[in-house]
């Protein structure tokens, strides 16, 4: 797998590409297709082979942008990753692409675990605190977790903000053990 450094260069290389040539969310939307197929246990064995001849990444490559019919930058982003053997790594890539391109575009991913799952507009109230929170839009992810009993689960921007009631209740409980 590539570095997390790496991964960020090839990612900034092709979206400062992509910004200037004004298809920064096309490039978004598709690597985020290859990463997906790149994900395929078959092809990505394929591409992680480590003697795998760059006559065989390149027609890999060239392969996959007539598949998925990418605009020229993509194709030729992925032309690169043939010659400089990382296509296996372009997951890791997509990721640090969609965080330069949301960075860009003031958007900020949560995650949003709940006991039971709940009506639009609460959600829609919790996501609007989160965004006055950040100051940033909020792109919500929204998983049911019945182990919270109740409330909610946040993590965002790397931190986690819990306003579940399995925790208050340890709260609680810590609270007269220690009073005991």
């Amino acid at each position: 797998m590539l570095g997390t450094k790496a991964a960020k260069r090839y990612a900034k290389a092709v979206f400062e590409l992509a910004e200037e040539q004004g298809v920064a969310e096309t490039v978004a939307a598709e690597l985020s297709r290859l990463a997906v197929a790149c994900s395929d246990p078959t092809l990505r064995q394929t591409l992680a082979l480590p003697l795998l001849p760059l006559k065989a990444r390149k027609a890999i490559a060239e392969q996959i942008a007539a598949v998925f019919a990418v605009h020229p930058l993509t194709g030729n982003f992925l032309r690169v990753l043939a010659e400089n053997d990382r296509l296996a790594d372009l997951v890791a890539i997509e990721r640090a692409y969609r965080a330069l391109y949301d960075r860009a575009r003031g958007r900020v991913h949560a995650t949003i675990r709940l006991a039971t799952s709940v009506g639009q507009e609460e959600l829609d109230t919790l996501v609007e605190a989160l965004c006055r929170l950040t100051g940033k839009t909020v792109v919500p992810t929204v998983e049911i977790d019945p182990d919270l009993l109740g409330g909610a689960v946040v993590e965002l921007e790397g931190r986690v903000y819990d306003a579940s009631l399995k925790t208050q209740l340890h709260r609680l409980e810590e609270t007269l053990v220690q009073q005991a």
